[in-house]
């Protein structure tokens, strides 16, 4: 079944790497004059893009709303796009100029046929789920107040940078005890990230299609605290021991947030969604085998 196809605001996202600038530029040209032909009314580029095209097409807004945004790049690149994701955003499409490229569709070889396709509505949607994150902190009437709020993709971890330091981390779920963790950090995932932070420090490969928040220890102080895995209505409140000078709250590895000891974090899942194109109805299990090496002999 074809999809519907509106695509009349485009935004590109774009990595850096001056090894690879001659061959993005080259690639960005030909999507552009493709775009034009297609007759997509905007067209507009992170600050790197609009370099690369010696200011053709305008900067994004970051707070628009836009039918189709373009990662060209890695996972990072991928990533960055979800900072600027709104409520109504349309598509994702992530076309792999990086190395391991784990939540790209498309390769640079095969990228302008792909895009065709999808121009004609030969696609599928791989919809993932999203982590929202809020930070209280109590004001100077001792009155808590909302002073953070961040979505995550991946995960959202906490940790004290990078020092290896044993914290405490109380973890509440609907506001009953799960466990008070002793660890060096304390990972909060979605399905996505599972293959991210979270697998590198012990943690399970769940299914993108198995909605779930897993809370995973970093380096436990006892062998009983292990990764454990949460239904996504439930509404996490964390809390840290007062010891402690600050510590790191970092959301995707690229956005870098300082508590301190005495605020609370809420997690929870996201009502809004990242809805990425895919040309292959099932591609997960593909990838785990192809990109992370997933039950290889």
């Amino acid at each position: 079944m074809k999809q519907k196809t509106n695509f009349q605001n485009i935004a590109i996202y774009c990595h850096y790497k001056p090894a690879k600038e001659k061959i993005e530029i080259d690639f960005l040209k030909k999507l552009v004059k493709f775009f034009e032909k297609q007759k997509v009314k905007k067209i507009y580029g992170d600050v790197r893009t609009v370099t690369m095209l010696q200011n053709a097409i305008p900067v994004i807004d970051d707070e628009q709303k836009y039918d189709l945004k373009i990662g060209i790049g890695g996972d990072g690149t991928l990533l960055k796009m979800m900072r600027t994701l709104q409520k109504n955003d349309g598509l994702l499409l992530g076309i792999n100029f990086g190395t391991l490229g784990f939540l790209s569709e498309l390769t640079p070889e095969n990228a302008m046929d792909g895009i065709k396709k999808i121009f004609k509505g030969d696609y599928k949607l791989d919809e993932r789920m999203l982590i929202k994150s809020f930070v209280w902190r109590k004001n100077e009437r001792g009155e808590k107040e909302k002073i953070f709020r961040t979505y995550g993709l991946n995960e959202i971890v906490f940790g004290h940078g990078g020092l290896a330091r044993l914290t405490n981390f109380l973890v509440k779920v609907n506001r009953r005890i799960l466990s008070n963790y002793r660890s060096d950090g304390l990972i909060f995932a979605t399905p996505t990230g599972s293959t991210a932070y979270s697998l590198s420090v012990g943690g399970p490969i769940i299914s993108t299609n198995i909605k779930s928040i897993l809370v995973t220890p970093v380096a436990p102080h006892t062998l009983s605290q292990r990764p454990i895995l949460l239904k996504p209505d439930r509404v996490i409140h964390l809390n840290f021991e007062g010891r402690l000078d600050s510590i790191a709250m970092t959301i995707d590895g690229q956005i870098h947030f300082s508590l301190k000891p005495s605020d609370e974090v809420t997690i929870k899942r996201a009502t809004r969604t990242a809805k990425f194109i895919r040309l292959k109805a099932s591609h997960y299990f593909r990838t785990l085998r192809r990109k992370l090496g997933w039950g290889g002999q």
